[in-house]
């Protein structure tokens, strides 16, 4: 069987801009290698989770890999978690936090607080509170997230299957994606006495933070400085650690994660895959993506069947910042960083986990390109949205993905 590499570009797909003389970044990028490698293989698009309308990309990488995220994602705020190695339990209650910019009237200004780098300070700020008969503590991840658990013997009266107990405090599901909408009170999700106590301490918890983040000198500092403070903790994908058939259990292959963002090593930990850190990953625009291939292509020569490489960059310039330029750049940089992948000899997979146009600022479920390399071609010459739609795939869900890798893995 064949060695399989499936590289994922966070937010790769893109709709036409109009200073790109209607073509999108894909389209006008200089990808010479990954041109090359592409067409020595077979094309198509596909949507993560169709029909979903906001593909989140917890939901669309579960679909890819092969799972079914309406019965095994345990909620967001525990691959999180996982992904930062915060101390974690079955009994512990996981919610991911963005630190926000919210106004007097606790109306979102902006969920990243002006796209603040770092809030390890902040958390350590906060340090761990307890309310009642429930411990928080909270510990920083990427920019402006961070992992809030909640532990106490009333979380919860049943840890039961996908249970996420308390409903989302971040209104980020509402139409205006960027701000103006007023923070959600947490609610029970189910009509135990416990959930409800969840929630109603959860919900002292963010006024008490809101407080004690409101007078914090840092923030006093960045308003100073014309910046945005980070003064609320918005709340969402709570949930608790469950039992979940392995990615080796269910595929027969022993697998690895490369990537730098903690959602997506949390992902790859909570279906038993291996993590293993590439040199320089930063989980952003300015990640080693050289460093990436060559720590994945090690790990298949050491005895891995499978890897999973994640490319953050094309994501985080369209979804924070707008930045189309910024977007072909990352998309240049990692091509020159894609020669070495020439010579690969498996089964290559290139695609993304969902579409992030620049001129939304968001996800879309627009189609995002795919190809599979190392079996049968086709005639398509260039990767984009438009010339892969034409490919011999066709347009699928990417659900089939692990099917299509392995079946070409097989075909020794």
């Amino acid at each position: 069987m064949k060695k399989i590499l499936l590289i994922i570009f966070d937010g790769l797909s893109d709709r036409p801009i109009p200073e790109l003389g209607n073509k999108t970044p894909l389209e006008v990028a200089k990808i010479p290698n990954i041109n090359k490698i592409v067409s020595k293989g077979i094309c198509g698009v596909q949507n993560a989770v169709p029909g979903l309308g906001y593909p989140t990309s917890e939901i669309a990488h579960f679909s890819i890999l092969g799972y079914d995220y309406k019965k095994e994602m345990p909620g967001r705020g525990v691959l999180e978690a996982l992904g930062i190695n915060a101390p974690l339990t079955k009994k512990d209650l996981a919610l991911r936090v963005d630190f926000g910019t919210v106004d007097d009237g606790l109306h979102v200004i902006d969920p990243r607080a002006g796209n603040i780098k770092s809030v390890a300070d902040f958390c350590k700020h906060l340090g761990d509170i307890k309310i009642k008969t429930f411990d928080f503590n909270i510990y920083p991840g990427l920019a402006h997230r961070a992992s809030l658990v909640i532990s106490g013997p009333a979380v919860s009266k049943a840890i039961h299957h996908h249970s996420t107990v308390v409903s989302d405090t971040d209104p980020h599901k509402a139409t205006n994606h960027r701000g103006g909408n007023k923070v959600l009170i947490p609610a029970p999700l189910d009509d135990s006495i416990e959930s409800k106590m969840t929630a109603e301490a959860l919900w002292q918890y963010q006024l008490y933070t809101y407080q004690k983040l409101d007078n914090y000198a840092e923030n006093r500092i960045r308003v100073r400085a014309g910046q945005l403070p980070a003064n609320f903790l918005l709340t969402r994908g709570a949930g608790f650690v469950d039992n979940i058939e392995s990615f080796h259990h269910r595929f027969n292959l022993k697998a690895a994660c490369v990537a730098g963002a903690p959602l997506y090593k949390g992902i790859a930990k909570y279906l038993g895959m291996d993590i293993i850190d590439a040199p320089g990953a930063t989980g952003g625009w300015d990640t080693n993506i050289e460093s990436k291939i060559e720590t994945s292509l090690e790990a298949l020569e050491s005895g891995y069947d499978f890897v999973f490489m994640h490319l953050k960059g094309t994501d985080v310039v369209a979804e924070e910042e707008g930045d189309w330029q910024k977007k072909i750049e990352f998309l240049e940089r990692a091509d020159k960083s894609f020669s070495r992948l020439k010579k690969f000899d498996g089964i290559l997979a290139i695609t993304g986990d969902h579409s992030t146009p620049c001129i939304l600022k968001d996800h879309s479920d627009d189609p995002v390109p795919f190809a599979l390399v190392g079996g049968i071609k086709d005639s398509i010459l260039s990767f984009n949205e438009n010339d892969c739609s034409k490919g011999g795939l066709g347009h699928f869900s990417g659900h089939e993905i692990m099917k299509k890798l392995i079946r070409e893995a097989e075909n020794v």
